[in-house]
């Protein structure tokens, strides 16, 4: 049988949440107008008690003092309880700011904490705010596999066109090339000239469809690895352009993923180019670290530098492009590409992908 404490106790239970429900569901405008005026009513009502019954026994010439001490005792407690019931008050418009703040700042994954004692308005925002963030997390990772398919296209594009000019065309201005060197034996004085004009020009359209099949696609990439391929990189830049072309490798012990080594790759032969086409540089130095836990790709030059800031990627130069690509090939690795420029004191491209996510060595 249930005694009528346990009863009573019920009753007091269901009416404490109930009570608790309600004030939760009292916006927050009503919640703190209400707690400053009880503030000021029971400051009001307490101190003139206090005032008139001390003011009784007083003395008159004590009375204005003691009033003033009162007052401003009464003012401190005041500001004392506004400040502590403000400060509850305003706690989930300071964790929402501390959550754009975050997301601001690159944290992708922050997210506001929704209270069951939090104002109904706050915790709407907060769902809503949640909701915004992760809506946009997954239009982030659709985008991110999406450019990943039309990256991985275009490479597999670039590689057939490379294969194409390399084992069809290549070959057929190699057999011409046979041929008119063959014409160059001709007694008669004009067809040797001709013939000797014609394979100048066709040496030279040999030689450009190798170069372009070795810049849509090198073999040293897939088959020697990041390094090697940098090497002949850097080679191939120095004979086109006569600038003096430094590479240094540091801690590279085994081949890196496939993905890594083609993004620094890119990296590394966008960053050239836009040296050969607006640097006006006589020396470049590139620098290739890996540690364990990360590889890095710099390419620097003493070129004229430019200011970052009036290039975009429709800024139909080819700058604000090319580097907006980098970036983006770099980020779908986690990675990140900085560019260090000014007028005047050359350009620097900064590559940097962690390898806690890619395999590392084969």
């Amino acid at each position: 049988m249930r005694s009528p404490i346990d009863g009573g106790r019920r009753t007091w239970n269901i009416a404490h949440s109930s009570l608790q429900s309600a004030s939760r569901r009292v916006p927050l405008y009503y919640r703190v107008l209400s707690a400053n005026a009880a503030v000021v009513m029971l400051g009001a009502i307490a101190g003139t008690a206090i005032t008139t019954g001390i003011g009784r026994r007083a003395p008159d010439h004590a009375l204005v003092p003691l009033i003033v001490l009162f007052a401003s005792i009464g003012i401190g407690l005041s500001l004392l309880v506004n400040v502590l019931v403000l400060r509850a008050a305003f706690r989930p418009l300071a964790m929402l700011n501390r959550v754009a703040q975050a997301v601001q700042n690159g944290d992708r994954d922050a997210r506001a904490n929704v209270e069951p004692t939090s104002d109904p308005e706050m915790a709407q925002l907060a769902r809503a705010l949640n909701a915004t963030l992760d809506e946009l997390a997954d239009d982030r990772n659709q985008l991110r596999d999406l450019a990943t398919q039309v990256i991985s296209a275009q490479e597999d594009e670039r590689r057939r066109v490379s294969r194409e000019l390399h084992d069809d065309t290549a070959q057929i201005l190699f057999a011409q090339l046979l041929q008119v060197s063959a014409l160059k034996a001709s007694a008669d004085p004009n067809v040797q000239a001709v013939a000797s004009k014609l394979e100048q020009s066709t040496a030279s359209a040999l030689e450009g469809v190798r170069r372009l099949a070795l810049e849509l696609r090198p073999p040293a990439l897939d088959d020697l690895g990041l390094a090697e391929a940098l090497g002949e990189l850097c080679q191939r830049f120095r004979d086109t352009t006569g600038c003096e072309t430094t590479l240094e490798v540091r801690g590279m012990r085994g081949r890196l993923s496939p993905d890594v080594e083609l993004v620094l790759y890119r990296v590394a032969q966008e960053a050239l180019t836009n040296v050969a086409k607006h640097a006006r540089a006589s020396k470049v130095w590139i620098d290739l670290g890996r540690t364990a836990t990360d590889v890095s790709l710099s390419v620097k030059d003493n070129g004229r530098g430019f200011d970052r800031q009036r290039f975009s990627p429709s800024d139909g130069v080819g700058i604000g492009l090319g580097l907006f690509g980098m970036e983006e090939r770099a980020m779908l690795l986690g990675g990140t590409v900085r560019v260090w420029s000014a007028p005047g004191s050359g350009t620097e491209v900064f590559a940097f992908i962690p390898l806690h996510r890619h395999g590392t060595s084969t």
